[in-house]
């Protein structure tokens, strides 16, 4: 017995050092990833600026434009459609697929592979941002380590959320509304455990960006205040404009790709190429469909494009090329293009609204600017995100009112079309169904109360085991609770009642046998946590005791309870057992 429980605690002794020591690798890759993720936006910008001026694809397209662009985006389309599919797209549904399906593991050769390949779609001039890719590069880097130094999956997981906060923050210099997007749209859940990693990551990020390149923001420090009071109803009409045309165009983007992926299906890098040549015969238009479109982005916030002509055409002009080229399944993403058409569309509003009630009308970069948020919002379905990120692009608390007003409409009618994000509709086209909100949403609007048992098997702590047990004939539970003058004193399980009788202890009373330490569920708690605590403790039933005294038992719940209230009938204790270990049990690696 004594060499049993040296054994015991040497092996836990070593799980402890063990443990210990994987959270000490698991900061330090953090810091690692946040760094990494700052050099990485570096890069890419610096590289896409860099072929932009030797393909010549940073202005009007001349001859030598689309012949260099055109090298470029061939290659490019062909390391996607033929060895690296991973690389297609802006790579956030992807990075979100890793996390649910193969726990968080990104190749290698994948990251490496998005990063070339978005230096040459994005070189060639494409319609697409770089914020996505950033995004996916830094989450594939902190997969890649977290799985050299053989950390367990959920750090994996974690590694993963952690560069993609960090790459957002480095491409827009944004720590805050990078940690929200993160837990909003890619972790999908506001309340995740690794908010402090994600925390520290996204600020090393943003202060080695600011380090190396010097610069603080993307845009110049904005500026603006609410004139009037009546000017609200402007704002909620931009709200109102983002709620149809952000479903609209995601709408445009799925068609073109239904038309890509069934019409096209051998000839997906000639599709490639024909968004290339649509991009060029759009830029003799006006050179602002090109690439992500910062510059034009940010002379609309700064009210230096006033003509509603040019304004309309920015925006149609960026719906069309954005949308053929993210259909086609290029690398690049769709933040800053989202960013300008909502810009635009805002500013024209404003234009307008200014030529009737200039008397009421702020400048039209406010316009501007919070067409950013709500488009963003109706397009990407992270509100949170959208009001955060504009705030911290201009560091103007005057116009988060507009913005929270225009972001609210955009979202809640947006919805009426469809409550899903352009990366989940986008991907369920693909066949993939990424985890949604209402996955966890069901579990936790129900209660314990809604699926506890009631009718309680208890017995008093004075009995004996013998009497007891006789009891037990024909029953399938697996516990009890041990009351003292019907107060909670214990739980006891059906097959240590079983080993004390073989040890010939049946006159020993039931409070000397009890488990007196007790995990204990109150009826208002959700299902996912006695889900949780069911897994976590490795124990089959909770008992329910009553907020108002916690030794008064008022139910027990099971996993079988949970799952019959889920309209799913088990047999028998064990297959209970059983599927509910395949169910929720996670393997400690």
């Amino acid at each position: 017995m004594k060499s049993f429980l040296k054994v015991r605690y040497l092996l836990l002794g070593k799980l402890l050092k063990d443990s210990a020591s994987e959270e000490k690798t698991y900061f330090a890759l953090t810091l690692i990833v946040g760094l990494s993720s700052a050099l990485v936006g570096i890069a890419l910008h610096s590289g896409v600026v860099f072929f932009k001026e030797i393909f010549k694809t940073n202005t009007t397209f001349t001859w030598e434009s689309f012949l260099f662009g055109g090298i470029a985006i061939l290659i490019s389309g062909w390391l996607t459609t033929r060895k690296l599919p991973w690389t297609a797209g802006s790579g956030v549904p992807n990075v979100r697929i890793a996390l649910a399906v193969f726990h968080g593991k990104i190749s290698l050769k994948d990251t490496i592979g998005k990063f070339f390949t978005t230096l040459l779609s994005l070189g060639s001039g494409v319609s697409l941002g770089l914020e996505g890719p950033t995004v996916a590069i830094a989450s594939g880097v902190g997969s890649f380590l977290g799985t050299y130094f053989s950390l367990s999956k959920k750090r994996v997981q974690a590694l993963v959320a952690v560069g993609s906060a960090s790459g957002i923050a480095a491409a827009f210099h944004t720590p805050i509304s990078a940690v929200v997007f993160t837990l909003e749209e890619v972790v999908g859940d506001l309340n995740a455990k690794i908010l402090g990693s994600i925390i520290i990551s996204s600020v090393i990020a943003v202060i080695t960006s600011q380090m190396i390149t010097g610069t603080t923001e993307i845009f110049s420090q904005l500026h603006y205040q609410l004139i009037d009071n009546r000017e609200l109803i402007f704002y909620l009409i931009i709200g109102l404009a983002a709620s149809v045309l952000g479903p609209l165009w995601m709408n445009t983007v799925l068609k073109l790709r239904f038309f890509n992926r069934n019409y096209m299906n051998n000839h997906r890098l000639s599709f490639i190429f024909m968004a290339f040549i649509c991009v060029g015969l759009l830029s003799q238009i006006h050179p602002g469909v090109i690439g992500s479109g910062t510059g034009t982005l940010e002379n609309t916030l700064l009210s230096l494009i006033l003509d509603p002509k040019i304004l309309i055409t920015l925006f149609v002009l960026k719906f069309l090329s954005t949308s053929i080229c993210y259909s086609s399944g290029m690398s690049g993403g769709l933040f800053m293009p989202t960013l300008f058409m909502g810009a635009t569309m805002g500013s024209f509003i404003g234009v307008v609204c200014a030529n009737f009630f200039p008397e009421i009308t702020s400048v039209s970069g406010a316009y501007a600017l919070v067409g950013m948020g709500a488009f963003f919002a109706a397009v990407i379905r992270a509100p949170f995100t959208s009001i955060l990120m504009v705030f911290e692009l201009t560091r103007d608390y005057n116009i988060i009112l507009p913005l929270m007003i225009a972001n609210i409409t955009s979202y809640a009618i947006s919805s009426k079309f469809g409550n899903k994000s352009v990366y989940e509709l986008i991907s369920e086209q693909d066949g993939i169904h990424l985890p949604s909100h209402e996955d966890n949403e069901i579990l936790e609007s129900l209660n314990v109360e809604d699926a506890m048992i009631t009718d309680v098997l208890s017995f008093s702590s004075t009995l004996t085991l013998a009497e007891a047990y006789k009891s037990l004939k024909g029953t399938t539970i697996s516990g009890f609770p041990i009351l003292n003058n019907g107060r909670l004193l214990g739980m006891l399980a059906k097959s240590n009642m079983s080993a004390a009788i073989g040890r010939k202890e049946g006159s020993k009373k039931l409070e000397h046998l009890c488990e007196k330490k007790v995990i204990k569920i109150y009826p208002d708690q959700s299902l996912l946590v006695a889900f949780h605590r069911l897994k976590r403790f490795q124990i089959s039933r909770l008992p329910v005791v009553s907020r108002l005294d916690d030794k008064k038992v008022v139910g027990v719940i099971t996993a079988q309870d949970i799952v019959k209230k889920f309209g799913y009938e088990l047999n028998d204790t064990s297959k209970a057992d059983q599927e509910f270990d395949e169910l929720v049990l996670d393997e400690n690696e």
